[in-house]
Parts: structure tokens; C-alpha cells; sequence
């Protein structure tokens, strides 16, 4: 059964031991919370949003937990090398190579960051940057500020965003309660983040 994304909050367990090869994300647009993948990951990472609009409630991946399994993708016992048994029917489902595990020399965000310092955590920023990239928020812990950290990057009004150099910030906080916070992608992130993430380390297997 899918858990929805306020009790998976509520119970939201520690994350993995070690950094995954790969990482799995749901395109919100594609997803039409069949439960199919959540149904069988195993270690119950991927929760629904839910709607009021019908047809709108949609599942995400709490990619810091996810082994890269693939499970969700497709069956490996029902597959061979001519055939791939999928597990979404919507192919809702990117796999990237994980950016954290063997980060490139010079990020992709680096040319659009304008503020102060160059040290930045780049290789969350990118993991974080494609989700927004997909489904345009995404929900972290209260507890973890960390991952709170992350997004505060993301949202400082310094990334450039036009040819003369107008600068903008991609998130902003949506929404927060007890156990979670709710970033969303402002409008002109969204439109910088369309021109960065399309392609990027995604694993095209279909």
C-alpha cells in the first residue's frame, strides 16, 4: 500500500548507510498514483501527494533514502536482454546516475551561481535541482537540517537568470508543519531549471 506524504513524515525512518549509484525520481506530469511502484519498493521510500483535484495526486521519491534498486522501474526477474518488463505503466520514472557518488569536475549550476563562494554543496544541489526540475517541489524533514541547508542555497535571490544578469532565486518555502517543510521551484527557478536538467545523468532505458 502507498503511504501518503504527511504520515510518511510522521514516520519517516533514518536515511541509507552510503550513497547509491543510482537515483531514482517520479515525473509528477506522467504519474497518475497507480501505487505501482510504491507498492513494491523495498525499503518504502516513495509516498503520494495527494490532491483535491482528481487525477492530480501524484507519488515522489525521497531520494535520500532510495537504494537505486530499480524495482520501480522494472522487474529484473521478468526481463531479458530483448525484453524489459516495466513496473510504471506511465514510464513516470527517471533514473539518474547519482550525482554525490562521482561528481563532475565543474557542477552544471556553477556558471548560474552568483553569489558569494564557489564551495557550495554541489552535488546535493544538482540531486535537488533535477527533482524540482520534475515535479517542481519537493518535501524534506524538519529535522534534518542538513537538507534544510541545501535549500537555502537554492534559495538565495543569486542565480543567474537572464543575459543581463538578472539574478533570482529558485525556491522559496511553500508550506511547513510539525515533520515536514514544502520547497517549491518559484516561477522564473522553474523556467532556469527547464533550461538546465533536460537529458542531465538520466539513464535512458526505454
Amino acid at each position: 500500500m502507498t503511504i501518503s506524504v504527511d504520515e510518511y513524515f510522521a514516520t519517516r525512518k533514518d536515511d541509507r548507510k552510503k550513497e547509491t549509484r543510482y537515483l531514482n525520481v517520479i515525473n509528477k506530469d506522467n504519474c497518475t498514483s497507480c501505487q505501482s511502484c510504491a507498492t513494491v519498493c523495498p525499503v518504502d521510500c516513495i509516498y503520494e501527494v495527494p490532491s483535491s483535484i482528481p487525477g492530480q495526486s501524484y507519488h515522489q521519491v525521497d531520494t535520500s533514502r532510495c537504494i537505486g534498486c530499480q524495482m520501480c522501474y522494472r522487474s529484473p526477474n521478468d526481463s531479458t536482454e530483448h525484453y524489459q518488463m516495466t513496473i510504471c505503466p506511465w514510464n513516470a520514472i527517471d533514473i539518474l546516475h547519482n550525482p554525490n557518488v562521482k561528481p563532475d569536475d565543474d557542477s552544471i549550476l556553477l556558471p548560474y551561481w552568483k553569489g558569494e563562494g564557489a564551495e557550495l554543496p554541489w552535488a546535493k544541489l544538482e540531486e535537488y535541482g533535477y527533482q524540482l526540475f520534475l515535479d517542481g517541489q519537493v518535501f524534506v524533514p524538519t529535522s534534518r537540517q542538513d537538507m534544510i541547508d541545501i535549500f537555502n542555497w537554492l534559495g538565495k535571490s543569486d542565480w543567474l537568470y537572464s543575459e543581463d544578469g538578472d539574478t533570482v532565486a529558485i525556491v522559496e518555502e511553500a508550506s511547513r508543519d510539525e515533520h515536514k517543510i514544502c520547497f517549491e521551484a518559484t516561477a522564473e527557478g522553474r523556467e532556469l531549471l527547464d533550461c538546465i536538467y533536460p537529458g542531465w545523468h538520466r539513464i535512458f532505458m526505454d
